[in-house]
């Protein structure tokens, strides 16, 4: 056990000071800074505070309920005139944006009328307007169903099947199953394929024959997997550290940001799924490198591999439309896909539970399999030396 600990030490540390490994790390942390800074620049330079007009032939826009509005001081000024002369004039002068026209049909037609010079009116703008027509429109109604009625509706889905709801607070739920799967491909993939690189390697320079000296093939590819998941853990903390911070700073400039919840369903499941998924690849990996003679070869071979895994985004177009396709299904329970489709299917709709558990207990039962053959495969081809291991030797020695 000791020398199992020792491995994954050294690995774990030989992992994070690789250059290739702290430039990744601090490539997506950087990119998510840069997208945040510079959503908050485009935000900044859109927000034209300039005042908006209004021409009101219907007789029923009251400017002084402006000043009820929340945060009236901070919304964009807005200014009534007393026909469309007078506001193309200050229009042309560049004293308001735009102005709308309200025809004397408005209360039956809800129809109206914009006029800007080059650009239309900013978002900000046409909000603040609508809200000031809405008070307006509700004026004559108590405060408490004026109240109501400004709020408007809030509808959140309940899905029977899987006990979830589906919310604007919980936006998240759409959101971060893309995030994870981008995530899972650098931090996973990335690891997996250095382990490939490690066992190919040492192998080719003959490393591996002054190690198995003093440790078994078990202890060797255990230690190598604990060392190369922890790194791997370590990459997902530092980008989950700084997607919180992100998210927090561009919430002052984005309020659909400020409502959203932690989706800890979906992270538990994620949890639940990303160890044995990280076991399944690195087992492959490991019978991969000890079946090859050279790191080139394991490349080669590695792409073709990696396709087992990566599947379900070429059916996006299937998973978008119909997350219950019974293709999507297949993919759900087969083992190399179902952390990917899960994922990815947890954003769009029901992933029932029965197809969860089963999925799950299919997914470990490969890694252990994984594993297990594996360690076999390592110890049959570890001393070959310039002799790769052909699929009939790959059975032979799994076969034991």
């Amino acid at each position: 056990m000791r020398n199992l600990w020792l491995i994954a030490k050294h690995e774990y540390l030989n992992t994070v000071t690789r250059r290739g490994f702290l430039l990744l790390l601090a490539a997506v942390p950087l990119g998510i800074v840069a997208l945040v800074g510079m959503g908050i620049f485009v935000e900044s330079m859109s927000r034209d505070t300039t005042p908006i007009g209004y021409v009101d032939q219907a007789g029923f826009l009251d400017a002084r309920l402006h000043a009820t509005l929340p945060d009236a001081a901070e919304r964009i000024q807005i200014r009534s005139f007393v026909d469309e002369e007078a506001a193309r004039a200050a229009l042309e002068q560049g004293q308001i944006q735009a102005y709308y026209v309200f025809p004397p049909d408005y209360l039956s037609s809800l129809q109206t009328e914009v006029y800007y010079l080059q650009d239309e009116p900013s978002g900000d703008a046409r909000q603040d307007l609508e809200e000031f027509v809405r008070v307006n429109l509700v004026s004559s109604y108590p405060a408490e169903v004026q109240e109501r009625l400004l709020e408007g509706p809030s509808v959140t889905v309940h899905d029977v099947a899987s006990n979830r709801t589906f919310s604007e607070n919980e936006i998240a739920n759409i959101i971060l199953p893309f995030v994870a799967t981008f995530l899972f491909f650098f931090a996973t993939m990335s690891s997996a394929g250095y382990m490939l690189g490690v066992v190919a390697s040492e192998k080719e320079n003959r490393t591996v024959e002054v190690m198995m000296t003093s440790v078994t093939p078990e202890q060797l590819i255990g230690g190598k997997t604990l060392g190369l998941l922890a790194a791997s853990l370590s990459q997902l903390a530092a980008y989950l550290v700084v997607g919180i911070i992100g998210v927090r700073v561009a919430a002052a400039y984005v309020p659909e940001l400020q409502q959203i919840q932690m989706p800890w369903g979906y992270l538990g499941v994620m949890a639940l799924f990303f160890f044995p998924s990280y076991a399944l690849i690195t087992g492959v990996m490991v019978a991969l490198g000890a079946a090859v003679t050279n790191m080139e070869q394991g490349q080669q071979a590695a792409g073709l591999l990696n396709l087992l895994f990566v599947l379900p985004l070429f059916i996006l177009p299937v998973l978008f439309s119909n997350p219950g396709h019974p293709l999507i299904v297949a993919f759900t329970l087969f083992p190399t896909t179902s952390f990917l489709t899960i994922s990815l299917r947890w954003g769009l709709g029901t992933v029932p539970w029965w197809q969860i558990g089963l999925s799950w207990a299919l997914l470990v039962a490969t890694a252990t399999l994984s594993i297990w053959a594996a360690a076999r495969v390592f110890r049959a081809g570890m001393l070959r030396y310039g002799k790769p291991l052909n699929l009939k030797a790959v059975v032979a020695a799994v076969r034991g």
